[in-house]
């Protein structure tokens, strides 16, 4: 029998028979910013949203996600049969589909992951994300809820890496596949370190661009002499009478095939020729040869390379350790892996820790970092300090996932890794969607005040250390 705890237009919740309370979602629900739903009103989630338009379902399972709701977190996840077969990517955080929310298979597979995060003494309730190190703590918190405890490597749409089937569904946003692949490797690297995974079976060799780590590549065929891909195959003659080698074009006379060298007609009753193999020839230039260069494209940053210019990388399986299990399942990670390598809001510490790591990674080439400094003051920064894990000024900012930020003092810092070619185009940018930004917030906060000061540049091989006591030195300016 069905229990109605709360009947509203766009979500209801039920009781199933095992008197678990199922959140049933009708429509688009923020869920995080409904006050009336709170985090232990519900055992589960039931997507009911049917609709013509594919992108208004996806955001109901955005704001109802375990992934990425707050008052979602880790809880079981259910939708309607009616979308099985509909959701692409996203299926990858559907537990299950059932006809309706108070389903006898659904209830029972409910149970099922709740017990089995009991065995794991998994702590269910945990703090908001904050830093993008701890939006991949609870991607990987969220795999090991569900007994995935290895992460096997399979290609990737829109990943300019691909491979990782574990981040298929997760915070990256568009634009941040370089910075996802840089920040995946450490974050690999870092667990390798602590023993939390190891490695499993090798999967496969890829190969990437040596200057942004891209495995989007284009292949072209191309003359060895003038470079162009307009080439044509075709097979070479070989003339029994005279001992003429050359290609068939060359041969082609009236409709018929003579032999160039001695003008005799080629016969076709008592073959006098044959074709021993195939050769290139380019239309542009008329040159023709065995075999043709390769040249390869970089869809990311548009360079033209060579395939020995390419650099190969194994794609391995990795496992998760019986520590790993533990300290993820515990969320006591946290403590232990160091944020340096993610992108987002994060400390001062490892703010300068990341110019430090950048300066020694051997995938920096091509590369530099801008930092941008602001000089902010928020008077309303110590009312709401209670409130909030950040600064308010900070969540305001949050939408530019694309940057590393740190808030010291009254001194806001930006970083953004560039190829060298692109410095003045997107500091360019920076600076004038930062302002934008706090300018709007400005305008909606009573005596905030805010400075551009300066824009720094980090070339990886200087000194990091000067680079870094220079911003120290600035800021007490």
């Amino acid at each position: 029998m069905i229990n109605t705890e709360s009947d509203k237009s766009s979500y209801t919740i039920v009781t199933n028979i095992n008197r678990r309370k199922i959140l049933v979602i009708n429509d688009v629900v923020d869920i995080d910013h409904t006050p009336e739903i709170a985090f232990e009103d519900f055992d589960a989630i039931f997507i009911n949203v049917i609709n013509s338009l594919h992108d208004y379902n996806m955001l109901a399972i955005r704001l109802a996600s375990p992934l990425l709701s707050e008052k979602c977190r880790f809880k079981p996840f259910f939708a309607s049969s009616r979308l099985m077969g509909w959701l692409g990517e996203a299926d990858i955080i559907i537990d299950g589909y059932a006809p309706s929310p108070t389903d006898r298979n659904m209830a029972q597979s409910i149970d099922e992951i709740y017990a089995s995060m009991r065995r794991l003494n998994f702590l269910l309730g945990t703090e908001p994300v904050i830093t993008h190190a701890e939006e991949m703590f609870r991607l990987v918190r969220y795999a090991i809820s569900r007994n995935r405890f290895s992460f096997s490597s399979e290609p990737v749409r829109g990943m300019s890496s691909g491979y990782m089937a574990l981040y298929n569904y997760s915070m990256w946003h568009t634009g941040q596949d370089r910075i996802a692949a840089l920040e995946r490797e450490f974050f690999h690297s870092e667990m390798l370190r602590l023993g939390y995974i190891r490695h499993g079976r090798f999967l496969d060799k890829i190969h990437e661009c040596p200057h942004c780590g891209g495995s989007h590549l284009f292949f072209f065929e191309s003359c060895p002499k003038c470079k162009s891909s307009d080439i044509r195959l075709q097979s070479v003659i070989h003339h029994f009478r005279c001992a003429n080698v050359s290609p068939e074009s060359t041969y082609m006379w009236d409709g018929e095939l003579r032999c160039p060298k001695c003008n005799l007609m080629l016969r076709h009753i008592g073959v006098d020729y044959d074709k021993p193999s195939a050769i290139y020839t380019c239309n542009q230039c008329e040159e023709s040869f065995m075999y043709p260069d390769m040249r390869v494209l970089c869809s990311s940053c548009k360079r033209t390379l060579s395939t020995d210019d390419l650099v190969a990388r194994d794609v391995i399986e990795y496992e998760f350790t019986p520590d790993g299990i533990h300290a993820f399942a515990n969320y006591d990670v946290v403590h232990t892996l160091s944020q340096a390598g993610f992108y987002g809001y994060t400390s001062t510490r490892n703010f300068m820790d990341y110019v430090r790591l950048f300066s020694e990674s051997d995938k920096s080439q091509g590369e530099i970092l801008v930092v941008v400094r602001f000089y902010v003051f928020d008077p309303d920064a110590d009312a709401m300090a209670a409130l909030d894990a950040r600064p308010p000024v900070v969540n305001a900012m949050s939408r530019f996932f694309n940057y590393k930020s740190a808030l010291w003092g009254n001194n806001y810092y930006f970083m953004s890794r560039v190829r060298e070619g692109d410095v003045a185009q997107v500091q360019g940018r920076m600076e004038y969607e930062l302002k934008a930004e706090l300018n709007d917030y400005r305008g909606q906060h009573r005596g905030f005040q805010f400075e551009l000061l300066e824009t720094y540049l980090y070339y990886p091989n200087t000194d990091p250390e000067q680079f870094v006591g220079r911003l120290e030195e600035q800021r007490r300016h």
